[in-house]
């Protein structure tokens, strides 16, 4: 894939500063499609995925669900609802020292790490 800046990125990256609550990929198509009725879902995941990868996009991993993506790049942690599976950002400070490999783990290193709270939200709380 070229490296270059498209039209469709342009409106994908638009779509996601307007959206921080962690959409998924499909969320975003119907977005893009609002804006744009002739761009295929193909064109927003592989944007999405080069976005990622490229590191101007964060994808999320979720657990029995289809991935999100935040476009909030500064750390910080996640919880993800295990009914609804919706993400929220965490107001749980980030500890930069967990980035550091302990000695005993001899020959690793960390790069980075990812807190994922999982439980539920509060409006499938009040739903069980």
């Amino acid at each position: 894939m070229k490296n270059r800046n498209t039209r469709q990125r342009e409106l994908i990256i638009s779509l996601m500063r307007e959206n921080y609550d962690h959409p998924t990929a499909d969320e975003i198509y119907e977005l893009a499609r609002k804006a744009d009725p002739q761009i295929s879902r193909g064109t927003v995941y592989r944007n999405l995925n080069l976005l990622a990868e490229k590191g101007a996009i964060r994808r999320l991993d979720v657990i029995g669900g289809a991935d999100h993506y935040d476009c909030r790049l500064k750390d910080h942690y996640h919880f993800v609802c295990r009914h609804c599976h919706n993400v929220f950002d965490t107001p749980i400070p980030y500890e930069d020292s967990f980035n550091r490999t302990p000695e005993s783990m001899e020959g690793f290193k960390t790069e980075w790490h990812h807190l994922l709270l999982v439980g539920l939200c509060p409006s499938c709380t009040d739903r069980e």
